[in-house]
């Protein structure tokens, strides 16, 4: 058995290289920025009025001056002349400040009489004008990696930006394995059971960002095996779920190492998750997940999400661990790594591991927003002492 951490560097470094693919703003929210973005113009493109009100040339006014009204400009227009001494404009949020305005006097403290305004209220030294490029300036670099935002795409939009240069997305195909597995909403003999653990891992991938396939399900015997595996090959990691453990049935090693797979691992010190596996096969990534369904998600979220997250070339310790203070006594661990379902409190600041620690209870794993990390052989835990935590979310 080899440990978490060298695990996950086997797995980082048996995936295939990415590429990159441009593509519309429109569908790039979620998508991870492959190539930095350059700025067209500044923004705003010239100088504008924050406010609502009246344009002035005079930078120091005080209560009580008057001005002349010899126009009105709105956002999308333009004040053709220059704006003089004792002369005021009437404008508009967003439109162009007119050559020679300095100050605008927002509607509220103005007070219009015939053709002429007078101030009765100052904001004190306020302009309310947006200079020009005091957003950004034309040429500036909005750098990668980054997971695009609708506040991101907005951003890159205003810099005159219809398209970006993003990471494709890893094909992922997942193979649920087992004589004992019917779909959801199919029929069931009594020796059979529902396939849960796969649209669990489909549904984690895609919030991880990758693209993943669900292949039907492989009978245990090794020309079912072998037919699925075909519909998986050319994918960027190929991901099988159950059969990784020993035993007559378990058919899945045997297939893969006879469709060429180089192994890199076979089972891992942790739990839930022990039987897990990886290799290459051609140039997919392969990793085999236990087939009891807490350790199958559990596994994904240790080494799967981590995995696409180096794929996109995001941080691959994207998951935030924090220490804790744990709400009971939890007992000595023993040498694998052990991952605890639990739930963290908020408000009070603690951490409770699950009494039901078993890894195919479902319900245990949903009730819980987190993960308390035991190294291997470390001591008791006291109530009030610190414990590595992963956030669930």
């Amino acid at each position: 058995m080899i440990s978490v951490e060298d695990a996950l560097k086997k797995i980082f470094r048996i995936l295939p290289k990415n590429g990159n693919e441009k593509i519309s703003l429109l569908n790039a929210c979620g998508r991870v920025l492959a190539k930095d973005v350059l700025a067209k113009n500044d923004q705003p493109p010239f100088s504008t009025s924050a406010m609502d009100g009246y344009v002035i040339s005079d930078p120091t006014p005080r209560v009580g001056s008057s001005y002349n009204l010899v126009g009105e400009v709105s956002a999308g227009s333009t004040f053709s002349g220059v704006l003089g001494n004792g002369e005021a404009i009437r404008i508009f949020t967003g439109a162009p400040i007119p050559v020679g305005g300095k100050r605008v006097i927002i509607q509220e403290n103005m007070v219009i009489k015939y053709n002429t305004v007078t101030i009765n209220e100052l904001n004190g030294n306020e302009t309310f004008i947006r200079k020009i490029g005091s957003d950004f300036k034309s040429g500036q670099i909005f750098e990668t990696p980054k997971v695009l935002t609708p506040f991101h795409l907005s951003l890159i939009a205003s810099m005159n930006s219809s398209e970006v240069t993003v990471y494709k997305k890893p094909t992922v195909a997942i193979i649920s394995t087992g004589d004992e597995l019917v779909i959801p909403g199919e029929k069931r003999s009594a020796s059979q059971i529902i396939s849960s653990n796969s649209f669990g891992i489909y549904s984690r991938l895609v919030l991880a960002g990758a693209n993943p396939r669900l292949l039907p399900i492989a009978k245990d015997t090794e020309s079912s095996l072998k037919s699925i595996l075909e519909l998986a090959m050319g994918s960027d990691i190929i991901v099988t779920v159950g059969g990784a453990s020993v035993g007559d049935y378990d058919l899945v090693k045997k297939v893969l190492k006879t469709a060429g797979m180089k192994t890199e691992f076979e089972k891992v010190a942790m739990r839930p998750g022990k039987p897990l596996f990886a290799g290459k096969l051609n140039k997919s990534a392969v990793v085999g997940l236990p087939g009891n369904p807490v350790s199958s998600l559990i596994c994904t979220e240790i080494f799967l999400v981590p995995a696409i997250n180096h794929f996109l070339n995001m941080s691959s310790n994207s998951r935030e661990v924090i220490n804790v203070k744990s709400a009971k006594t939890i007992p000595k661990n023993g040498p694998r790594e052990h991952y605890m379902r639990a739930n963290y409190d908020t408000l009070t600041k603690l951490v409770s591991v699950e009494d039901r620690q078993d890894s195919s209870l479902l319900s245990v794993l949903v009730n819980s927003n987190s993960l308390v990390v035991r190294k291997p052989n470390s001591p008791q835990i006291k109530k009030g002492q610190l414990v590595p935590t992963i956030l669930l979310n």
